[in-house]
């Protein structure tokens, strides 16, 4: 493998360039592998190469990024190569592991999303779907390759200590429950560390990433609740209060954290628009549980909180249309909830406050364009 990643071989038995430099990928195999050949050329030493150890202790295809080669059965090793993107126990004794991803498996995972021809049946994901591959509708190259000396492969540790893959996939393939939850509380905190430096971009994407490794918890709790779910519930938009799990939760406090970003970037419209899906999903549309009164809850208050002060930013940028009373509305929902918060209390005063100068403001501005009206009328 690695001769044919620097071409050092020169030429194949068939006629070919025995480098991996500027070939496309053959096949695209979604939550299987991607593979990539030297086509007619058996391999860098111009017959099949036999196996040496295909059962290595404690390794197996138990994992995404494993790198192997490609045969056609026992001791007819090739030039084609593999990376695995599941688990593929199935190749345990049959196919020949030489290496692992190190950096880059986000790449791959944009890759393996790519159209195909869908020929080729790659997976059963069970009670989710059956995934199709085959050969790439576009070119993918193998702009370049060779190989690093030790010194110039960095694994050391990201300074924010995240040490999570992007994709939850490659992090546990099972979507362990348990391992999922607690990574996404990990990078949800590190991402509250970003925002309180100040860090907004990079906040926004530990959260992005927070969220995407709740979304197997999410979708499982979907399939689990959907038959029990009464229609009702359902168009209403809301969750029950008994499915308001901690992976819930979570979506929540994350979605709230992004708003909490965008309030800081000023980005007054992005922010009303999360927490409304947030009371939506908290509270529902056209619920008649309750009389209409707001859940117990204090998330309920940081959606209202937040939501009102984007209108008050939104209210103060020049040629938008006041919202003070929008935002005087959402905290004093906010206090039917719990009345005693002393921070809701504070801000309510500050926007009532500025209420009033917007209202003394107003009239001024009324008074000045009756004016040449009033001198008319003495004048006549």
């Amino acid at each position: 493998f690695r001769s044919l990643c620097t071409g050092e071989r020169g030429t194949g038995v068939g006629g070919n360039k025995l480098h991996y430099k500027g070939r496309s990928l053959s096949l695209i195999l979604p939550r299987f592998c991607l593979q990539a050949s030297i086509p007619n050329e058996y391999s860098c030493w111009g017959a099949y190469l036999p196996d040496e150890r295909l059962r290595i202790p404690g390794l197996f295809f138990d994992r995404p990024g494993l790198l192997a080669v490609g045969n056609h059965g026992p001791n007819t090793n090739t030039c084609t190569f593999m990376i695995t993107m599941h688990t593929a126990t199935h190749l345990d004794g049959y196919n020949q592991i030489i290496g692992r991803v190190v950096h880059g498996m986000e790449v791959l995972r944009t890759i393996e999303l790519f159209p195909t021809d869908r020929k080729e049946r790659s997976y059963a994901e069970k009670n989710v779907k059956t995934w199709w591959g085959g050969k790439p509708l576009v070119d993918v190259v193998i702009a370049d390759c060779g190989e690093l000396p030790a010194e110039d492969v960095d694994l050391s540790v990201p300074s924010d200590g995240d040490t999570y893959p992007e994709h939850p996939l490659d992090f546990s393939p099972e979507y362990d429950h348990e391992a999922l939850f607690d990574a996404q509380e990990r990078i949800r905190e590190i991402g509250n560390k970003h925002f309180k430096e100040r860090h907004f971009k990079e906040a926004l994407a530990k959260y992005k990433k927070a969220q995407a490794y709740l979304g197997p918890l999410l979708r499982t709790q979907h399939q689990s609740e959907f038959g029990d779910e009464d229609t009702a519930t359902w168009m209403a938009g809301g969750h029950r209060p008994k499915d308001r799990t901690p992976a819930v939760r979570a979506k929540f406090t994350i979605k709230l954290n992004v708003c909490q970003v965008l309030i800081a970037l000023e980005e007054w419209r992005g922010a009303i628009a999360v927490a409304d899906e947030v009371l939506l999903e908290l509270v529902g549309k056209a619920s008649k549980k309750g009389n209409g009164a707001l859940p117990n809850d204090p998330l309920v208050i940081k959606a209202l909180f937040r939501r009102a002060r984007a209108h008050v930013g939104l209210s103060q940028v020049k040629g938008e249309v006041c919202r003070f009373e929008e935002a005087i509305e959402d905290l004093q929902r906010a206090l039917t909830v719990d009345d005693k918060n002393a921070e809701v209390r504070r801000e309510l005063e500050k926007v009532k406050a500025l209420q009033r100068q917007a209202d003394a403001s107003g009239q001024e501005v009324y008074k000045t364009m009756l004016q040449p009206q009033e001198d008319q009328v003495k004048a006549g």
